[in-house]
């Protein structure tokens, strides 16, 4: 036998060694596949990078307490903004006719200013 022909059988022995280990992996991907779906097997990792987004969010929530009770009591002032100007104005009344009243008159405190 030539040289060639050694080398030749020699790769045949080497494809067919690689072409049984493929086969070995497409043949357990495939009883993989059937076992579980891929539907499943995508929520299943959406479901677990969900619950390690919410974890650190957690985490971090619980590091920093005072700034999530802060950004929480400004944006309820945000979303109050209405009914809390309403009961600003019901409290103090209209304040705006007494001011100008007072412009006007140059009266402060039912006294004459002295620019008069």
């Amino acid at each position: 036998m030539s040289d060639a022909e050694q080398r030749l059988i020699a790769d045949r022995v080497n494809r067919n060694a690689a072409r049984e280990l493929v086969e070995r992996g497409t043949g357990q991907v495939k009883s993989d596949l059937a076992a579980r779906g891929i539907g499943g097997r995508i929520k299943d990792k959406l479901t677990g990078e969900v619950e390690d987004a919410l974890a650190t969010g957690v985490e971090v929530a619980r590091e920093n307490k005072p700034v999530i009770a802060g950004t929480i009591g400004l944006l309820l002032v945000w979303f109050l903004r209405g009914p809390l100007g309403r009961l600003i104005a019901r409290l103090f009344g209209d304040q705006s006719e007494v001011v100008q009243d007072v412009a006007d008159s140059g009266r402060v405190d039912g006294a004459w200013s002295d620019e008069e």
